[in-house]
């Protein structure tokens, strides 16, 4: 039954954001009347719409009417293909973006008729005496104790909130401008300025089309227009066919447009590809509704006055190529329920004064506003992107576009996440048993500033600093070139001929000679100490490589530094990785928020490359590093020194030939197995880790001077009077500063984890725990466990405010508290 307070809210409109908010409400109990101009309320105008999974997961007033939409609509398994203007295929053309994100959030994502929607919606309402036809709202008047409505018909409507759903072209939203003039004109000249229209679209429903599946959805960029299609059930397709205007249009000039202009529309782009062997003209001669319209764009300040309050179209209007706009009107119905249900629930007395209407009004705006227009925002991106725009846009899809993978599923789910729920009803259960659950702090609107983050990493850009300063290797160069010059190496009484061509490649060979000379000695056998100090310090180092090396096989790492290890890797062999560490730890950093692993499979690593990873390192790495060890001749060692300068490159090489050896299950395991690749990394970091120990016990256990001796710096390289101390010095400092930044950088990370709430172990047991763990073990081992640590974290642990099963077994223990309270 309805709350018998006497509060009542006016709903103008009766499209998707008004039937919505009418659900809304009476599953809240609250009293409302919605008022649609037309004489239906599901007209068919050749619309149709997509409904993420975030409308079905967060509304449960739809009640058993979901199956009603999925036996009318046909979505399931979307598969995402991408073409440039010819029709060819430019991006990955098996991508199931619904797949995907169905087993993220636990919903399809279903495409059908508007009209469908707009049918189901009503009939879901109990008390459809509430929805009133023929109701054209020709005046307002906003009184201090609330609201009167008049229609064109004469009747007339008292409510305490009118809440205005009626469109781009809304009376409600006129009618709040002018309240708000006198007292903030700059906003509402903001406002009034600020809808535009760049872009114009035929859309419309074609049938016995054969040329597609199911649940296929086809995207096609061209220069100054674009396609979308979606194809349905029995042949029925619904396409976009989208083109840039001459001019930018401001609200009061927008044009329309009629079917007479539709039609000459059609005609002059019948010749657009929608794939290789089909174009746009065959899809018009099977047409069986359409309408072309301008593609309003606008995100408005004034939201709200008085006891007056907007929603969808009318305060936030996007372009469809990501079929957001109705999803995002969704989102506004059910945030202005939340706060209507809020308010009304502290005033069973009666209705709310004026001071509690503006205070839930503007909490209403406030928990929205940034998110609608960060979708406005990106709605608008994508279609100047698929358009191909500009230069950028350019470069984006010719180079960009075929490498980002799931783009579209990823783009989606960062959109889906942050979706606002009807706070007063349990989450559905369905939507709990997603690999990504929602979460009201995360999405598009809530990205961690890269700013913020760049900041956290000054004590790593003050190690670089550092490092270029303490390994400055100029003042040693003279003495490299001098044994270079005599063609020698010599300590004491002993010297060793210098290997000073390897490849016969001149400018190679000329390249890597004098940086050898500084291993030389060391290799060589003449210090003792050192050489025991680098045995442990590159097994170590292998850790680092690997993780590297695993962390650019991530698919959210795509685009970013994290992709390029043998860059940061060769860059350390030239430079000492101890310098070039705190550079990619800080860029890493930066680019690899915690939201990135907002769903399991983002996490995921390609299974066929990171099977090559050990082997690749093992061949190019660990054996060349054993024979410029171990090799029974000083010549041998040092022809291995050239195989293992340029390891990074191997490894690249290698790391890009092995994967094609074995088959790849990318897909299926971000849909199916999640995890699959965890116990891979977990053997391959477990291996080296327990080398790493084993060389660090062993190197201290048999250290003649003792372990501070061999790893601990005693004085800094430039202080040194020969090439044998400099590099001595160099390798202690060298192994000094890339722990330290490694430590530093898991640090930064398993931060944003315990502020994630992932992570409940004190910082002071996360201090001992590194410590005892670099003592007994090494830093190799050290650095290896506590990166295995993080990415069981990550793969297994939820964000505290993401919307699982336990936060809804809290909230039905909330009720039963409430509940046991009132009785």
């Amino acid at each position: 039954m309805l709350d018998h307070t006497g509060f009542r809210v006016i709903i103008a409109g009766g499209g998707v954001a008004g039937l919505t908010l009418a659900n809304a409400l009476e599953q809240a109990n609250i009293d409302y009347v919605l008022l649609e101009r037309r004489d239906t309320i599901a007209p068919q105008v050749g619309a149709s719409i997509g409904i993420a999974r975030y409308l079905k997961g967060r509304s449960r007033y739809y009640g058993s009417q979901i199956v009603t939409i999925r036996d009318a609509w046909s979505a399931r398994d979307l598969m995402s293909v991408g073409s440039d203007w010819r029709g060819e295929y430019s991006s990955d053309s098996s991508e199931l973006f619904d797949l995907i994100v169905f087993y993220r959030t636990g919903y399809d994502f279903l495409w059908g008729d508007r009209q469908v929607l707009l049918e189901t919606l009503f009939e879901n309402i109990q008390d459809k005496g509430k929805v009133l036809m023929n109701k054209n709202i020709v005046d307002i008047e906003h009184k201090s104790d609330g609201v009167i409505v008049r229609c064109d018909d004469g009747s007339s409507f008292r409510g305490d909130i009118l809440a205005g759903a009626d469109g781009v072209r809304s009376k409600t939203r006129e009618e709040l401008w002018k309240l708000a003039k006198p007292i903030q004109p700059d906003l509402v000249m903001h406002d009034e300025n600020n809808m535009i229209a760049e872009y114009r679209c035929l859309f419309g429903i074609a049938t016995g089309i054969q040329h597609f599946d199911s649940g296929d959805l086809d995207i096609g960029y061209n220069t100054g227009r674009s396609t979308l299609t979606i194809a349905a059930k029995n042949g029925r397709v619904y396409y976009f066919i989208m083109e840039r205007m001459k001019e930018v249009y401001r609200l009061k000039d927008i044009p329309h447009y009629s079917q007479a202009e539709a039609e000459e529309f059609a005609l002059q782009h019948g010749d657009m590809c929608i794939r290789p062997n089909l174009k746009f003209s065959h899809l018009w001669e099977n047409t069986i509704s359409f309408r072309l319209v301008p593609l309003e764009e606008g995100k408005f300040k004034i939201w709200t006055w008085g006891r007056i309050a907007c929603l969808g179209d009318s305060i936030h209007k996007m372009t469809p190529n990501l079929g957001a706009g109705g999803n995002a009107a969704i989102e506004s119905a059910a945030a202005l329920a939340n706060s209507i249900k809020a308010m009304v629930g502290k005033h069973p007395e009666g209705p709310p004064p004026m001071t509690e209407v503006k205070k839930c009004l503007d909490g209403y705006q406030r928990s929205r506003e940034s998110r609608a227009a960060s979708i406005v925002d990106i709605c608008g991106k994508v279609t100047r992107l698929q358009a191909v725009q500009g230069t950028v846009e350019r470069l984006f899809f010719w180079l960009f576009l075929p490498r980002l993978g799931d783009f579209l599923a990823d783009m989606g789910s960062n959109i889906y996440i942050g979706a606002p729920m009807l706070e007063y009803l349990p989450p559905p259960k369905a939507s709990l048993g997603g690999t990504m659950p929602f979460n009201p702090t995360q999405g598009e609107d809530k990205k961690e500033s890269k700013v913020k983050r760049a900041l956290v990493t000054l004590p790593l850009l003050g190690l670089f600093y550092l490092t270029r300063r303490v390994l400055d290797v100029s003042e040693s160069v003279p003495w490299a070139l001098q044994m270079l010059e005599t063609g020698k190496v010599s300590a004491d009484t002993h010297s060793v001929p210098i290997r000073q061509a390897f490849y016969n490649i001149n400018w190679l060979d000329s390249f890597w000679a004098p940086i050898n000379m500084y291993f030389v000695p060391i290799i060589s056998g003449f210090d003792a100490a050192s050489r025991k100090q680098l045995l442990s310090f590159l097994t170590d180092y292998g850790v680092i490589i690997a993780i590297w090396a695993i962390e650019s096989n991530r698919r959210n790492n795509a685009l970013t530094p994290a992709q390029l290890p043998s860059l940061f890797t060769l860059l350390g062999q030239i430079r000492g990785i101890g310098v070039i560490s705190p550079l990619y730890y800080a860029l890493h950093y930066i680019s690899s928020p915690i939201e990135n692993f907002k769903a399991t499979d983002m996490r995921l690593t390609r299974m066929n490359n990171t099977l090559s990873i050990l082997p690749a390192m093992i061949l190019t790495y660990y054996i060349p590093f054993c024979g410029m060890m171990f090799s029974p001749t000083l010549l041998g060692r040092q022809s291995w020194l050239f195989v293992w300068q340029m390891f990074p490159i191997w490894i690249g090489i290698m790391t890009s030939i092995l994967p094609n050896a074995f088959p790849s299950t990318t897909m299926s395991d971000r849909i199916n197995a999640p995890k699959r690749d965890l116990p891979l990394i977990r053997f391959m970091i477990g291996s080296l880790v327990g080398l790493s120990a084993c060389v660090w016990i062993w190197a201290w256990s048999t250290a003649p001077y003792g372990e501070p001796g061999i790893f601990f710096p005693i004085t800094l390289p430039l202080a040194t009077s020969d090439l044998t101390a400099f590099m001595r010095e160099f390798l202690k400092f060298d192994e000094t500063f890339l722990f330290a930044a490694t430590f530093i950088w898991l640090g930064c990370l398993f931060w944003d984890m315990k502020h994630a709430g992932m992570l409940q172990v004190s910082w002071l047991k996360i201090v001992i725990y590194a410590t005892c763990t670099v003592v007994i073990l090494g830093p190799g081992a050290a650095a290896g466990l506590g990166w295995l640590w993080r990415e069981d974290i990550i793969t297994n642990r939820r964000h505290k405010a993401a919307v699982t099963e336990a936060t809804a077994a809290r909230w039905i223990d909330a009720q039963l508290a409430d509940k046991k309270g009132i009785e």
